[in-house]
């Protein structure tokens, strides 16, 4: 008899526990409404934008029509190279939202995800995404070809070059118009065919102290490339990317063929413009009659 009540008591359990597992089961998800906004100057769907720019997203969010539960949490984060980052993590009480939300994109070339999750009182959960893809931006260019640039001891042969109308000084010319000057030429025992900016350390040797008496040294900095297709070189998306990192007072031990990345200084005249040259000849033997000629390639 013992064994009959035990037997019963399980079975009368069970039978529950399977009831109301199936009752759960059978209930419908009734989550909030979460919506992006269409129209012209919205982002709804995944896009690519450049680098950097700005881009808005607009969210249109109600309760569910069926519970009415009111909208508790609002969550919005952005992941790139797998690392999230939350922008927006914000509790309510709320029966809509309606909210226009500015981004800037990444500066990096790549595809980062903007994650969007709403809340409810009653713990259901709505959620959106979009991929927001980067690339470098595309402005013009301007190129100075077979531009000639003599050594310190070249009295024939202008040194120092001007990047807003690719124009080459003479030494007077140069300390009346500083400003101007964004790179000179030398060559030296140690750095051989140089190319640096008038603050750079070597040139000031070079050129016997001339900058001492500067009071505009522009500080143009600059970096060795590797892999650039020269050709390709047709607006500057490959000039800035070719640029990030530039941190070099000078380019030296320079030979035919390289190519070097420059970004002016904030007192150029042309300030801050970013450019390539590559080296098309390097010439003479002496003092007198060294030389190099490039081409440079700059932004507008």
């Amino acid at each position: 008899m013992r064994k009959f009540h035990v037997f019963l008591a399980l079975a009368m359990i069970s039978a529950t526990v399977m009831f109301s597992s199936c009752g759960k089961d059978d209930e419908e998800a009734q989550p909030p409404v979460l919506n992006f906004k269409g129209g012209a100057g919205y982002v709804a769907e995944d896009v690519t934008v450049p680098a950097g720019s700005e881009f808005k997203v607009g969210i249109n969010a109600a309760p569910n029509a069926t519970s009415g539960e009111k909208l508790e949490r609002f969550l919005i984060t952005r992941t790139f190279n797998n690392i999230p980052t939350t922008v927006l993590d914000s509790t309510m009480n709320s029966t809509n939202i309606n909210l226009d939300i500015y981004f800037t994109a990444r500066t990096e070339v790549g595809t980062e995800r903007l994650y969007f999750e709403l809340t409810d009182k009653n713990g259901e959960k709505s959620s959106l995404e979009l991929n927001i893809t980067t690339e470098l931006s595309a402005g013009e260019i301007t190129t100075y070809q077979a531009v000639l640039l003599g050594g310190q001891n070249n009295n024939g042969t202008g040194s120092f070059f001007v990047s807003l109308d690719g124009s080459v000084l003479k030494q007077d010319e140069a300390t009346a118009n500083q400003s101007k000057v964004d790179f000179l030429y030398f060559f030296g025992t140690t750095n051989q065919a140089t190319i640096a900016a008038p603050n750079d350390d070597q040139a000031l040797i070079a050129w016997n102290n001339l900058f001492n008496s500067w009071t505009t040294k522009n500080a143009t900095k600059f970096r060795k490339t590797t892999g650039v297709n020269w050709a390709n070189v047709t607006n500057d998306a490959v000039i800035v990317q070719e640029v990030a990192g530039a941190n070099d007072t000078r380019a030296n031990l320079l030979a035919v063929n390289d190519i070097i990345a420059f970004e002016n200084a904030s007192t150029s005249a042309n300030a801050g413009k970013k450019g390539l040259f590559k080296i098309l000849e390097i010439t003479g033997t002496t003092g007198a009659d060294r030389a190099i000629k490039i081409e440079v390639k700059i932004q507008k």
